[in-house]
């Protein structure tokens, strides 16, 4: 049973802690529903797209964080079989002048929504990952109370930051190229927090004590998970959980859910908080940059665009992508 935190509780943060070691928990969702539908029923309806229409819509240079990606590209940093599911991504824009921009152009694609072929995804999409932000700037200003740094600790990471929406489509697994190819296979987040609200169909599944269990958010809750970037600041108090997405034996039909991964921002220096590490244990993580954290396993995990050949063939923006802030 996943610990709940409320995040207008101010007290126990005991609690909190528990919630972290434990790597997954629950927080009851700001995030309309309603919102959530509209955005689930025009990715649906953009997944079941020709894969010849999809593939224009990858977004070259951006090593898939924005625009489609096709099956069978992401693996996990253990596995040699790439998982069974297709990627869309989006986030917020950045000026073109910004510093960050500048110094890591692939860490800040322009996004881009198939308005041509959906329309009035871009706006939906614009919307959700807005909300999803805010909710998620709630739950760590929590976190940082509990684990003794300012609220606003882990917030400034975040601003700016290259926090990334996406969806993913898990096909029938009667659709896979073989018995080897799962959903997805274990895996950690490298991410500071990752939001995951309910998704369309079973199959999330965490470690938990050496077994597996299986993992849904109920209704008008989000499950969020601990990721590397979490874990390396607090010493390894909180846990990066192992997990994976697995149809059941007999599961019929395909899964589409929706998560946003906070990511801080590159420069910013992954060493661990004073006073939170494991008591009695020996240091365990190097200081090393966000940027270090996410090129090592992008390039762990087949995500990098130079590991993939040929390029991706330029995507054919509509004229409703967003621009970048003023």
């Amino acid at each position: 049973m996943l610990k709940e935190i409320a995040l207008d509780d101010r007290g126990d943060d005991q609690h909190v802690r528990g919630a972290l070691r434990d790597g997954f928990f629950l927080v009851r969702n700001t995030v309309p529903e309603s919102l959530l539908d509209e955005a689930y029923a025009m990715l649906g309806a953009f997944f079941e797209l020709p894969a010849e229409v999809k593939a224009d819509c990858r977004v070259p240079g951006a090593n898939g964080q924005s625009g489609y990606l096709p099956p069978l590209v992401e693996r996990g940093e253990k596995g040699r079989t790439p998982d069974w599911k297709e990627l869309f991504h989006w986030g917020a824009p950045l000026p073109s002048t910004h510093p960050l921009r500048e110094r890591y152009p692939a860490r800040y694609p322009q996004p881009y929504y198939p308005d041509h072929l959906i329309p009035g995804i871009g706006s939906a999409l614009s919307e959700l990952h807005l909300r999803m932000s805010r909710f998620q700037l709630d739950v760590v200003r929590r976190l940082a109370g509990a684990l003794g740094a300012s609220p606003g600790y882990f917030e400034e990471m975040l601003e700016d930051g290259p926090v990334v929406n996406r969806a993913t489509w898990y096909p029938p697994m009667e659709q896979a190229p073989s018995a080897d190819h799962v959903w997805m296979v274990e895996h950690q987040d490298f991410d500071l927090i990752t939001a995951l609200p309910r998704a369309t169909a079973a199959g999330l599944e965490v470690l938990i004590d050496g077994e597996w269990t299986s993992v849904e958010a109920p209704e008008g809750y989000t499950v969020l998970n601990v990721g590397m970037v979490l874990e390396r600041l607090t010493g390894g108090l909180a846990r990066a959980a192992v997990h994976r997405v697995v149809a059941a034996p007999g599961q019929g039909g395909g899964r589409l859910s929706i998560v946003q991964f906070c990511h801080p921002t590159p420069w910013t220096v992954l060493s661990a908080l004073r006073g939170v590490t494991v008591d009695g244990e020996p240091d365990r993580y190097p200081a090393l940059t966000a940027q270090d954290l996410f090129q090592r396993t992008m390039y762990r995990i087949n995500r990098l665009d130079s590991q993939r050949t040929p390029h991706a063939r330029p995507a054919r923006h509509s004229q409703h992508a967003a621009e970048a802030r003023p």
